[in-house]
């Protein structure tokens, strides 16, 4: 069965711009100002945006009004749909697909949940040259004490800083709940 489309205006653009259910953005028809010194109109004509790459993660964002940035999608069918994003929690992809913005691919959660997920996924973004499963097993040659630091940094080809953090919990904590 098909989902059906539900298309709203985007707050704080209402009349200009909306999403989608469906994770899309359009560009509602209006008239515009253009000229010189802004004293002509012109039709823009209603069309659905093209999203570009917003980072290198795989995020999408869409440009909304001339010489601004863009706007990542799925915050705006976030907003949009569910309100602002409540402190403290990211806008999750739970299928690990960051361009697939429906609705109903999309949540609101905790940072350690959206890591989790992102894990799950096997889609080891950001920074992290280490997989859950190596820092399952860092932190078992941690707890057994039989290596340095540094002899544990030399085999995960890491620094001995990143070894020091998931051994103190500063990274990696959420790792525990799994």
């Amino acid at each position: 069965m098909t989902e059906v489309e539900i298309w709203k205006d985007i707050p704080g653009y209402e009349g200009e711009y909306q999403a989608s259910t469906l994770g899309r953005i359009k560009s509602l028809e209006r008239k515009s100002r253009c000229g010189y010194e802004g004293k002509g109109f012109r039709t823009v004509n209603e069309r659905i945006l093209k999203p570009g790459k917003y980072c290198k993660t795989g995020h999408v964002s869409v440009v909304l009004r001339k010489k601004s940035a863009g706007k990542p999608v799925h915050t705006l069918v976030m907003l949009t749909f569910k309100g602002e994003r409540p402190k403290g929690l990211d806008i999750c992809h739970n299928d690990g697909n960051p361009t697939n913005n429906a609705l109903s691919n999309l949540r609101y959660d905790t940072r350690t949940n959206n890591n989790i997920d992102i894990f799950k996924h096997g889609k080891n973004t950001g920074n992290s040259k280490l997989t859950i499963t190596d820092v399952k097993k860092i932190k078992r040659l941690l707890k057994s004490k039989k290596h340095k630091k540094s002899e544990i940094a030399k085999m995960y080809k890491v620094s001995q800083n990143s070894i020091g953090k998931i051994a103190n919990g500063t990274t990696f904590k959420w790792v525990d709940s799994l």
